[in-house]
C-alpha cells in the first residue's frame, strides 16, 4: 500500500518530524511510505522549510522567551540569503512549559521582534513568521516594543511589557521602529496564520484559546479587555480596521501586531505551506494518508495542518486515517470533513499523561498495526 504521512506535531511530546521517523520505521517493512512534516504555522514551521530548502541555514540568537527569560533560539535562513524564517512556537513557545507555570497575563512576545532585528540585520528582505503555539497572549505589543514601538497610556507613560497592562493602552507611535532600525523600512513581512479566528469577539483569541494559555475564565475577561484597548490602540495610530480581520486571532493575536504593527499580510498557514510543498501531487498518488495532532478538538477546524489534510484527501476521496493523542468527540458533531478513521493514543494509554509522556511507543504500536 502506498502510504503518505503528513504529520503535525504532537504539542509537548512529539515534533511532526519526530513523528514522521517512528511512522516511518513502524510502515516501512510492509507498505511503500512517503513523508513530509506539515505545520500551519505552529510547531514545525521551521522544520517544514527546512525539508523544503535543503541549503537553508539555521541562525543561532539569543532572544526572550514568553517568560522574559534570556534563551537560546534560532532562525532560518533561506538559500536565496533574502529570506527569513521566524517559528513563534519556538522563541516563545508553549512547549513543555506545566500548566501551572503558564503566566496568561505576564507573558510576552519581546523575544519575537529581538529575532526580527537579528533576521534584518542578518540580511532579511522578506521575513515569513510562524504564527502558533505560544505562551503569551499580547497581541504582538512585546514584539512591537522590541522593535522600537511606543505604547503609553492617557498620562503618556509607558505601557509595561505583558497582557494586563494592555488595559491601559490609549496610544502606540510606530514611527520608532523604523527611526531606529532603518533596515526594516525594506522589509516585507508575511505572517502564516494557524487559524481563521478575528482577535476580538466570542470566536477571538482570548475566549477560544486563552485557556490554551493557562487562562482561568477570570483571566479569559481581563485578557479580552487588554486586547480591546490594544486594538483600539493600533486602529487609531493605523487607521486600519483590525477588530474583525480574520485571522488576527493567531499566536496570541501576534498576527494583529504582525499585520497592524508592520504592515505584514495574513496567509492561511496550512493552504499556502501545502502549495509551497506540491503536496497535491503526492495525495493523488497515495492510497493511505496519515496525519497526526496532539488533540483532534474543535480547534483543528479553525484551519489548522491536519484539517488542510482532510480538505485536500477529501478532494481525491482517499482515506485518512487521524492519529491523535486525546479527541475531543465534540469536536466532530456537524462536522461534514471529520475523519472517518481516528486512532487515540490515549486508548492505548493508562490515561492521558501517560499517553502523553509515552507517545512514540503508542504512535508505534498503531502504525505496526496497519
Amino acid at each position: 500500500m502506498k502510504i503518505l504521512l503528513l504529520p503535525n506535531a504532537f504539542k509537548g511530546s512529539l515534533s511532526a518530524v519526530a513523528a514522521t521517523r517512528i511512522m516511518q520505521r513502524a510502515l516501512a517493512a510492509h507498505h511503500r511510505v512517503k513523508a513530509f512534516p506539515v505545520s500551519d504555522g505552529g510547531d514545525g514551521f521551521i522544520a517544514f522549510f527546512q525539508a523544503l530548502d535543503k541549503n537553508a541555514v539555521s541562525v543561532r540568537v539569543r532572544a526572550k522567551n514568553a517568560f522574559l527569560q534570556d534563551k537560546n533560539t534560532s532562525f532560518l535562513m533561506l538559500s536565496d540569503r533574502k529570506t527569513a524564517v521566524l517559528e513563534t512556537a519556538r522563541i516563545c513557545g508553549l512547549g513543555k512549559t506545566p500548566r501551572n507555570a503558564l503566566d496568561p497575563l505576564g507573558a510576552s512576545s519581546f523575544g519575537i521582534g529581538q529575532v526580527i532585528l537579528a533576521a534584518a540585520r542578518k540580511g532579511a528582505r522578506r521575513i515569513f513568521i510562524g504564527l502558533g503555539g505560544v505562551a503569551c497572549h499580547d497581541g504582538g505589543a512585546g514584539m512591537l516594543a522590541a522593535c522600537g514601538a511606543e505604547i503609553t497610556d492617557r498620562a503618556g507613560r509607558a505601557v509595561p511589557l505583558g497582557s494586563l497592562p494592555l488595559c491601559r493602552a490609549a496610544q502606540v507611535n510606530l514611527q520608532p521602529i523604523y527611526a531606529k532600525n532603518p533596515a526594516l523600512k525594506k522589509v516585507t513581512f508575511v505572517g502564516f496564520s494557524d487559524v481563521k479566528n478575528p482577535v476580538l469577539g466570542p470566536r477571538g483569541a482570548s475566549r477560544v484559546f486563552g485557556p490554551q494559555k493557562g487562562a482561568s475564565p477570570q483571566q479569559v475577561v481581563l485578557l479580552e479587555k487588554a486586547l480591546t484597548a490594544w486594538v483600539r490602540a493600533l486602529e487609531k495610530h493605523t487607521r486600519l480596521k483590525l477588530a474583525r480581520k480574520p485571522a488576527t486571532a493567531a499566536a496570541g493575536a501576534i498576527a494583529l501586531g504582525v499585520a497592524g504593527g508592520l504592515k505584514g499580510t495574513l496567509v492561511a498557514g496550512a493552504q499556502t505551506l501545502f502549495e509551497k510543498a506540491k503536496l497535491e501531487k503526492q495525495v493523488r498518488a497515495a492510497d493511505l494518508i496519515i496525519t497526526t495532532e496532539g488533540k483532534l478538538d474543535c480547534q483543528t477546524f479553525y484551519g489548522k495542518a491536519p484539517l488542510a489534510v482532510l480538505k485536500l484527501a477529501r478532494k481525491y476521496r482517499k482515506p485518512v486515517l487521524f492519529i491523535c493523542g486525546q479527541l475531543e468527540e465534540n469536536a466532530l458533531k456537524n462536522q461534514p470533513l471529520a475523519p472517518a478513521r481516528i486512532a487515540v493514543l490515549a486508548d492505548f494509554a493508562r490515561d492521558c499523561a501517560d499517553a502523553k509522556k509515552h507517545a512514540a511507543k503508542y504512535l508505534a504500536r498503531v502504525c505496526k498495526s496497519l
